[in-house]
């Protein structure tokens, strides 16, 4: 394949020095012989003319020269053509749509001689630039895993055998693969802003049908700081917050059956807990009959009842009551003693349960001995 050997009859005359080999390499643009070996033992009979090309012809011929530097004509040209080389491999497959890999598979190699195999790739975007990515031993190897990929780039791959003497063999026939696609994001995803202490999350499936569930990702910025917070394989997400008024915003992905997961978006979805009521305006304190008299109007149009905070001193205690429960915009305090300033707030509740802040704070007294 890559030498050949040669046998002559010695002639034992004295006068003779040794031998010289001529070659004509194939494709010589200028037809001349040249010659690659002189054999400097008269008795030689043997040589053999290594690093040859497999499947080529080559031309040979021989001179003897003596030891004054004369050398013969040379003898009539011999015609060798060296064996052809091992061909590569006569089936190969590329498994495309694989998860950030590409499976390629061959016929293993009849030929003993073959110790392996070159894999080389390159892209359809740049069908010349072909590189070898790997070598895989043993003839009865029959696959390599291409993991170094892009996502959705179209990738040709060939391979050839390797000898036992070091040759590479000329490539197999080009096979094309394209990476499986990421899944596509889900669509239209909404957030709500007017549920108590929780922001419903909605959207739309991924039109990838190997879904099985979504990541949602949240954070307090608009542009960053998105962390992980769930995964769910339902369109709709109930995201438990434990502040009134909070906002958070919202990005979803989808991941497939082989965990490869979508792009995440880059415009989010603002979403908040329900704000707390607005606090009641007080619009009238008085007294009467030993009696306090609270008027106020409502903060807005969430109210659905109210609180009345009275808080007084006695002695060195500051002493805390609330009235519960009281439905309207109307308290009358029927337990104020004489000589006590009473101080009252009052506190909105929607029908969430949701407080407000305590209003602007009021002041009533009755003077001893005064009705």
């Amino acid at each position: 394949m890559t030498s050949v050997g040669f046998e002559w009859k010695m002639i034992p005359s004295a006068r003779i020095e040794g031998y010289m080999l001529y070659r004509l390499d194939p494709g010589s643009r200028d037809g001349k012989l040249k010659r690659v070996a002189t054999i400097s033992d008269r008795y030689s009979s043997h040589y053999v003319d290594e690093n040859l090309k497999p499947g080529s012809l080559y031309i040979y011929q021989m001179s003897t020269y003596t030891s004054d530097g004369f050398e013969s004509l040379q003898s009539e040209p011999v015609r060798v053509k060296t064996a052809p080389m091992v061909p590569s491999v006569s089936f190969l497959r590329a498994i495309a749509n694989l998860p950030e890999r590409i499976k390629l598979i061959w016929r293993p190699h009849q030929d003993m001689r073959v110790t392996g195999y070159v894999i080389e790739r390159t892209t359809v975007a740049e069908p010349g630039k072909w590189q070898e990515i790997a070598e895989v031993q043993n003839r009865l190897s029959a696959e390599y895993i291409d993991r170094q990929i892009k996502q959705e780039e179209v990738y040709v791959y060939r391979v050839r055998v390797k000898l036992c003497n070091g040759l590479v063999s000329g490539p197999s026939t080009a096979v094309k693969a394209i990476t499986k696609p990421l899944p596509k994001p889900p669509l239209h995803l909404t957030a709500t802003q007017d549920l108590p202490r929780s922001i419903h999350l909605e959207w739309q499936p991924s039109p990838t049908p190997d879904v099985v569930y979504y990541k949602v990702y949240r954070s307090p910025f608009a542009n960053a700081f998105y962390i992980y917070r769930a995964k769910t394989d339902k369109t709709f997400f109930d995201d438990r917050v434990d502040d009134d008024g909070k906002i958070y915003y919202y990005k979803v992905s989808a991941v497939d059956k082989d965990g490869l997961e979508s792009p995440i978006p880059d415009v989010p979805v603002m979403g908040s807990t329900l704000t707390r009521p607005s606090p009641p305006t007080i619009t009238a304190a008085k007294t009467a009959f030993s009696q306090g008299i609270i008027i106020w109007e409502p903060g807005d149009d969430r109210a659905e009842k109210y609180d009345v905070i009275r808080t007084h001193w006695e002695g060195l205690s500051r002493e805390t009551r609330t009235f519960t429960n009281i439905y309207g915009n109307k308290f009358v305090d029927k337990f104020m003693k004489p000589g006590i300033k009473y101080t009252y707030r009052v506190v909105e509740i929607d029908r969430n349960g949701l407080r407000s802040e305590p209003s602007e704070a009021v002041e009533l007294y009755i003077e001893p001995g005064r009705r």
